[in-house]
């Protein structure tokens, strides 16, 4: 192999050296693109939603401890062994039902004692009636043993309560505190009635809200993943000093009896709805200088500013009364890096 000279690899080495800087000049004078330069030509990336009509609600929700719209616990009158129960939790009941008995011979009823003289006092008042009509008694004595036969019914009454406990109405046992055979002593707790069909809770509301609620203002009650529709049944006019706020009753619909005496939920109370409502997110709302609230639409490729007026509020959402037409495209991101007549891209 022939070997090259000295001054043929000098003439090969400045070749290339003179290759590398011409290329490395030319690769530093061609700058790339910026951004700023792909937005001008191409547009800048946008999202857009197109504008209809949704349904606006606005809620205020309240925690509420909820009951029987009628309940009562019933207590023993009188101290002694629980002779028998003839209800059990989760049973119908009618009024007047007997629910618990005590034994007749309790020595504080004195049942016996009492059936006897009312029956005395029965058959006194009714001989009386017949002489007082054919004029052998004056109508003082008649007075005397009608007002002793009353007092002894009464009497008779209170001995049977006592010894017979009863439902006061008819509803649902929702509880059952004593078991058969067991000691209670008077006053003790036995057990409650409820009306289950409808429940009743108290909602308090600070005076800042309280104007925005109407009487005929939609309620759910939510509890767990259940909801129940509910109805405003009193709203005060005053404010409860101790609560600092104004109390509203409500009533929830339970007829399959799901919801449970005492336990807590949300009322939640409709104050605004708007079937045919143009809604956006709050978070693309911008502002001008002047406090101008405004949003972008898309015409013709470009970003149009559109100044708006604003209705209601909710958390996320806001009501849009002016501004926005149905079939608009709102630029729903993307929305910070544009202006006025900003060239934009969005498909």
């Amino acid at each position: 192999m022939k070997k090259l000279s000295h001054r043929t690899i000098t003439i090969m080495l400045t070749l290339f050296t003179t290759f590398c800087l011409i290329n490395c000049t030319k690769a530093k004078d061609e700058k790339p693109a910026n951004m700023e330069e792909i937005y001008k030509d191409l547009g800048v990336p946008v999202r857009v939603q197109t504008i209809n009509f949704q349904e606006f609600n606005k809620e205020l929700d309240y925690s509420v401890t909820v009951e029987g719209l009628r309940e009562a616990p019933v207590y023993a009158s009188l101290s002694d062994q629980v002779y028998g129960i003839k209800a059990q939790v989760g049973q119908m009941v009618e009024k007047d039902q007997i629910i618990i008995e005590f034994p007749q011979n309790n020595p504080q009823a004195s049942y016996f004692q009492a059936k006897a003289a009312y029956d005395l006092a029965e058959q006194t008042w009714s001989r009386m009636q017949s002489l007082h009509e054919t004029g052998g008694l004056s109508r003082q004595d008649l007075d005397g043993a009608e007002t002793s036969f009353k007092v002894a019914e009464a009497n008779w009454n209170s001995v049977q309560k006592a010894v017979h406990v009863r439902a006061p109405f008819s509803g649902l046992i929702t509880d059952m505190n004593v078991r058969e055979m067991e000691r209670v002593a008077a006053g003790d707790y036995l057990f409650t009635v409820s009306q289950l069909n409808k429940l009743h809770g108290r909602i308090w509301v600070p005076e800042n809200n309280i104007n925005s609620i109407k009487k005929d203002a939609e309620v759910v009650f939510r509890w767990n993943d259940v909801e129940k529709k509910a109805k405003i049944a009193n709203l005060s006019l005053s404010l409860n000093r101790d609560h600092n706020a104004f109390a509203i009753d409500i009533e929830i619909e339970n007829t399959d009896y799901f919801i449970r005496s005492g336990v807590t939920g949300k009322a939640i109370v409709s104050i605004y709805n708007n079937k045919e409502a143009v809604i956006v997110p709050r978070n693309i709302i911008r502002r001008d200088i002047n406090g101008q609230p405004f949003v972008y639409v898309v015409i013709n490729d470009f970003a149009v500013r559109r100044d708006i007026v604003i209705g209601e509020e909710s958390e996320l959402n806001l009501e849009i009364k002016e501004g926005l037409k149905l079939g608009d495209q709102l630029i729903v991101q993307g929305y910070q890096m544009v202006d006025n007549n900003t060239k934009i891209n969005y498909k």
